[in-house]
């Protein structure tokens, strides 16, 4: 019983154990984490060294301590801590960094000669249901640095352990020492693979390290650790996966599909090593899925084989993949077993006889003569209906805010057409049962450069709705273009306000984000550092650092938020406060010299006050920092070529009067006459007969006075607020509607229809 430091020496050749030794440091070397280390590679230890019971533990330096997981019997996986001193056997290894060879560890004598203090626990033989009887145990070190220590108990064979067990732990603990450095180099405990799900707060960092380490010890997937074990949603699970890599998930427990006639084309072997299967093949392109949908070194092969020109890698679970290959190994089949089935993970592949023919001649030209007929006619979104094979499809654009029928598409066509949109998209033709979203860069034929973004949404009867809109114009509009002179005056005089908070506020499809932008242009100087956080980005500018926020994998308006105050910024534009959360560090941002810029859909700028209220910000915070609040809509505009004049009755003149309110001559400066002229729709071809044509903004500016301020903090009603706004000069929707009307610009029943918002 001796204390041997570690030989230098290495260990000679001896072809059993040199070949089990150099599977297991490419294993530990391949270990993903510390604790898969720790904990997976103890059974690969145990048949390298034919030992009853091998550990490692791996160094606390804060709480000066050594720590490892043990599976003791009938019970779960479990932590335990030591103390590195010399009163235990592990304890004096790290302590000394000495190498400790005991024959038999109850021999209580022989462990005071290594050292006075130095004792056995006997309760851990009590818990294991084992007796120890001899211990090898060396210490983990790289560089000086004590990072573990390593120990054996019992040799399989009875024997002690000799002078060659000695030398075979010390390069195992070499090794060690090299990986686990590594691993503590790059700061990384959970493969990028994995981090979205903790992300995404699906699984603590903690319970994906243990899961892991599960899945090394009992030689298993990752996944289905996760879904057996941690109970993670196979779905959720397989599309956050899926996500990293950017593409879709594959449920291979749901349908094999064509995998039972492309399978023997290919190389069974490779598909087997790098967990890849080919599930269906379309016209010049190969589905397959993949454990790994990155690394294929074998692509470029696999589409020689099956002869096609592209390829579409899934997602897929290790282990389904083995049981389809296992199922479809040469020599398993059984005689009707591979029939060819519709539906994977609800992805509605076509058969055969069903294919769809996304690049025939009249698909390519309906689809481009469509968007080009929309782009030209200044819609805002087109809507492709498909109502199966019961009657034919209608595409219709939204103009002005308002839809129109523009053609119908005869339903056996109408596949053809949804999948050339699909594809210029670059979207799954084949996935028909879930929501989809894309973009299409155009030209059109007069050379124009246009993007849509596109939305494909699942609708009754397995049918398939299209929406695709058509993008603005990149550049900002100037304010004063979109504003008018009173609301100009005023609103500019809030907007170089050094800090605070200021809200456009508005249902969908009102002009906020424009409004935005116009602002931000406004204050766009060398001066400013201004952040943007949108969903999506539509409008860019020079100098605005614009970030486009992306809520599945977690980088919502809030993380962006959190992320721009650490980026030294003068301006922050948040696309929209969902939430308490966002909306509290907005205005946490605006109290510490800061100017913030966001939207809301509410109907009203007073309203908008008691809905942050109510959403619990608290009251003095929000009234320090609140500069305004704009309100506004978009109101269909009279067509200019054929507009009609006429002079309108006493009777709807008082109305008008009456609608706008006691300040109507200050403002309108009309009083009625036989030569007063207001305009009604009338109807040419450049309006496509409906009278209108464009939309104009109508706004109203609450401005944060110090009354309304203190209104704030004593939670007022938004009709008090709205009151003492209006003593301040703010106009609202219906008179700023009603001043259009003068200006001869709109007409009354597009103006209520927009205010009865």
């Amino acid at each position: 019983m001796s204390a041997i430091a570690p030989p230098s020496a290495k260990v000679r050749s001896s072809s059993p154990f040199d070949v089990l030794f150099k599977r297991l440091m490419n294993e530990i070397h391949a270990a993903s984490s510390p604790n898969a280390i720790m904990v997976g590679l103890r059974n690969k230890i145990l048949k390298v060294y034919d030992v009853e019971m091998a550990t490692i533990f791996l160094v606390d330096a804060k709480k000066h301590q050594l720590v490892s997981w043990v599976l003791l019997p009938g019970e779960a996986l479990r932590k335990i801590r030591t103390d590195i001193n010399r009163e235990s056997i592990i304890g004096f290894v790290a302590d000394t960094q000495k190498t400790l060879n005991i024959p038999n560890v109850y021999d209580t004598e022989g462990l005071k000669r290594i050292h006075p203090t130095l004792t056995f626990d006997r309760r851990w033989d009590e818990k294991g249901g084992c007796v120890t009887r001899q211990v090898l145990s060396t210490p983990i070190v790289y560089q000086k640095n004590l990072l573990g220590v390593i120990q054996l108990i019992n040799r399989c064979d009875g024997l002690e352990f000799d002078t060659d067990d000695e030398r075979r732990i010390a390069e195992l603990a070499e090794t060690l020492g090299i990986a686990l450095y590594n691993h503590y180099k790059t700061g990384k405990k959970v493969p990028l693979r994995y981090e979205e799900l903790i992300k995404r707060e699906i699984i603590s960092g903690q319970e994906m390290e243990r899961a892991m380490v599960i899945a090394t010890q009992q030689e298993r997937d990752v996944e289905s650790v996760l879904m057996e074990n941690f109970m993670v949603e196979r779905e959720e699970l397989g599309d956050t996966l899926a996500m990293v890599y950017q593409t879709k998930f594959m449920d291979l427990t749901q349908s094999t599909h064509s995998v039972a006639s492309l399978v023997p084309k290919g190389n069974f072997d490779n598909f087997e090593r790098d967990l890849i299967i080919p599930v269906e093949q379309q016209d010049d392109t190969l589905f397959l899925a993949a454990k790994d949908p990155v690394n294929q070194p074998d692509l470029t092969q696999i589409k020689k084989t099956y002869g096609v020109l592209h390829a579409k890698i899934f997602l897929s679970f290790g282990d389904d993949i083995r049981a389809v290959l296992e199922k479809y190994r040469p020599g398993n089949e059984e005689e009707g077993e591979y029939e060819q089935k519709p539906g994977l993970n609800g992805h509605d592949y076509q058969e055969v006889d069903e294919r769809v023919e996304i690049d025939n001649s009249p698909a390519i030209k309906l689809v481009n003569k469509i968007l080009e007929d929309a782009y030209y006619a200044g819609a805002s979104d087109i809507h492709i209906e498909p109502y199966g094979m019961t009657q034919d499809s209608e595409v219709r654009f939204r103009i002005d805010g308002h839809c129109k029928n523009i053609l119908r598409v005869p339903k056996h066509n109408v596949t053809s057409v949804i999948a050339r949109v699909k594809v210029m998209a670059d979207l799954d033709i084949s996935i028909k049962r879930k929501p989809q979203d894309g973009k299409i860069k155009f030209t059109t034929t007069r050379a124009d450069n246009v993007e849509l973004r596109v939305a494909t949404i699942p609708t009754a009867g397995g049918n398939e709705d299209v929406v695709l809109r058509i993008l603005a114009d990149s550049k900002p509009l100037p304010l004063e273009q979109i504003t008018p002179a009173r609301i100009y005056n005023r609103i500019t005089q809030a907007l170089v306000k050094p800090h605070g908070l200021f809200l456009v506020v508005g249902p969908t499809g009102s002009g906020k984000t424009t409004t935005l932008h116009s602002a931000l242009n406004y204050i766009n100087t060398p001066e400013k550092k201004i952040w943007t956080a949108e969903d999506p980005v539509e409008i860019t500018q020079y100098r605005l650092r614009q970030v486009q926020v992306k809520p599945s994998i977690g980088y919502t308006f809030a993380a962006a938020m959190r992320a721009f105050l650490r980026a030294d910024p003068d301006v922050i534009m948040i696309g929209e406060m969902r939430d308490e959360e966002t909306a509290g560090m907005a205005i946490e941002a605006s109290l510490t010299g800061h100017l913030v810029f966001s939207t809301l859909h509410t109907n009203s700028a007073a309203e908008t006050v008691v809905r942050l209220i109510d959403m619990g910000l608290d009251p003095f915070n929000f009234s320090d920092s609140l500069i305004g609040i704009l309100a506004q809509r978009l109101v269909r505009t009279l067509c200019p070529d054929c507009k009609e004049g006429y002079t309108p009755s006493k009777k709807e003149f008082d109305h008008l009067v009456q609608s706008y309110g006691i300040l109507f001559y200050d403002h309108i400066q009309t009083s009625y006459s036989d030569s007063l002229v207001l305009y009604k729709a009338k109807g040419c071809d450049k309006c496509n007969n409906s009278g209108y044509k464009g939309r104009a903004g109508l706004f109203e500016l609450l401005i944060a006075s110090q009354k309304i301020k203190e209104m704030i903090i004593d939670k007022a009603t938004s009709e008090e607020i709205k009151q003492e706004a209006i003593n301040n000069g703010m106009t609202v929707l219906l008179q700023e509607g009603i001043q259009l009307i003068f200006d001869g610009k709109t007409d009354y029943n597009q103006v209520m229809a927009t205010c009865s918002i």
